[in-house]
């Protein structure tokens, strides 16, 4: 086997968050292979397993991962036929920057988009009106059944990845590694594409709290249909289309009045309630008090459920 595999690595490094102990086992695969051969060794030594993105909307506690730890690192792009094939460890930015460049705008919505493409697609990221299910052609992936031993390569089209709001067949099954996908490429105006990327990371960069370490939206946005008509009215004029109609978490928050709760070193943020930022040497538990403080809120005054969006690892 080619892959390094490393001990005792620190996970807070890594991590948006800059929060969470350390992966007893971490390896960096360059290719669908090296994850093949990963995976292969975790099974021959009963180690449990985990793959990451960019550790963007990740929370470690402090005991870190006792099991290995797979940080794609892979970044290529290349146009093909049927779309461009775009390696899971890309980031975002770099999709999106080759996609403006070329004039495809299929990608535009994602201005500003933290992440890697395999995470966006694994929890079918979405904001401004797109949603990675719409720009998806096929993702090539890394199949897996510990029990049986089994390690091989799927294809599957954008269909069988069974989208769902923030969801995947990826998400909901965990049995599968993206190493890349193939994304639509729909010629546009090079110019008007890159003027809707501009103003999506304009955006960002003045509604979110980007200075400050965190994992980006900590809940998903409530769906409409699940709250009672008196919520509904309630919010009506925050009412927003993602991809259905939603009521966005931070109009919630903010009506709970929890912008700048803090709970030790973690603050909800003040520029954006759904972000739940590391203000000042923040632990898992800081932010898992914050966490809990909004669920109980807008569960007793508005009999929301709040669905975390992000991944917690205890």
């Amino acid at each position: 086997m080619s892959i390094a595999i490393r001990r005792n690595i620190s996970l807070a490094r890594r991590m948006h968050y800059r929060i969470g102990g350390k992966a007893r086992y971490f390896c960096e695969p360059q290719n669908a292979q090296d994850i093949i051969d990963a995976v292969r060794w975790a099974f021959a030594r009963h180690v449990p397993f985990l793959f990451l993105g960019a550790g963007t909307n990740m929370l470690f506690s402090e005991r870190g991962y006792d099991g290995l730890i797979m940080q794609y690192v892979n970044k290529r792009i290349r146009k093909e036929a049927g779309g461009v094939r775009i390696s899971a460890g890309t980031s975002m930015r770099d999709a999106v920057q080759y996609h403006s460049a070329q004039g495809f705008n299929d990608l535009a919505w994602a201005g500003g988009l933290p992440g890697t493409v395999g995470g966006a697609v694994f929890g079918n990221a979405g904001c401004f009106g797109g949603e990675m299910k719409d720009c998806v052609v096929s993702v090539e992936s890394i199949f897996y059944d510990r029990a049986a031993g089994m390690v091989e390569r799927r294809v599957r089209s954008a269909a069988e990845c069974a989208f769902g709001y923030r969801d995947s067949v990826f998400k909901r099954n965990g049995n599968e590694i993206i190493a890349s996908v193939v994304v639509r490429a729909t010629p546009g105006d090079k110019q008007a594409v890159r003027a809707e990327v501009e103003r999506c990371i304009a955006y960002r960069e003045r509604f979110q709290p980007l200075e400050h370490p965190s994992a980006g939206s900590t809940f998903k946005n409530i769906p409409v249909a699940s709250v009672t008509p008196q919520v509904r009215k309630e919010f009506a004029a925050a009412i927003k289309v993602d991809p259905f109609p939603v009521i966005p978490v931070a109009a919630v928050l903010d009506r709970l009045e929890l912008k700048g709760s803090r709970i030790g070193g973690a603050e909800i943020s003040e520029k954006h309630p759904n972000f739940f930022i590391n203000r000042n040497h923040a632990t898992f538990a800081d932010v898992i008090g914050l966490i809990k403080l909004a669920k109980k809120k807008a569960l007793g005054r508005y009999g929301i459920v709040l669905e975390e969006e992000i991944r917690i690892v205890p």
